[in-house]
């Protein structure tokens, strides 16, 4: 079975909007998301996620990036979407699926990011690539192991 799931970036003066997971004793960051849930779509899953994860209100924004991993028994496939406008003030959520917990939200700037552990790599790797011009056409990022 294929996992489908969405997350946001969202850049904001310079920085990115990410959010810190504690699992099995790993720190590491992701953006904010999670799995689309049965009749949902792709947007309104990120809608809803950006939500619970952060308090933001997810107004408008387009698909920029495609990728996948397979490994452990699992096949996720993961829907990124740039946000292009929005609403309210982060902070921290909670993460309703379980699994990995949700321990902080918070803007990374470049440097920061560059020094944090971020998953998916694919991912991270177009971040940094777009992170000054991010306004570009979605991309497929291709299947990378299961981290």
């Amino acid at each position: 079975m294929i996992e489908l799931r969405v997350q946001v970036a969202c850049f904001d003066g310079g920085r990115l909007l990410c959010a810190r997971h504690l699992k099995a004793g790993r720190s590491y960051w992701v953006l904010p998301g999670g799995h689309v849930e049965p009749g949902e779509t792709l947007w309104s899953a990120a809608v809803r996620e950006m939500g619970e994860e952060t308090g933001l209100a997810l107004e408008a924004g387009r698909i920029w990036a495609l990728g996948e991993f397979l490994g452990e028994g699992r096949h996720v496939v993961e829907c990124t979407f740039l946000a292009t406008a929005w609403s309210g003030s982060a902070a921290t959520g909670s993460d309703p699926e379980g699994g990995a917990s949700l321990v902080e939200v918070a803007w990374l700037d470049r440097r920061r990011f560059d020094s944090e552990t971020f998953l998916p790599a694919p991912l991270a790797r177009r971040l940094r690539d777009r992170w000054d011009d991010p306004d570009v056409e979605a991309a497929y990022l291709g299947a990378a192991p299961a981290a």
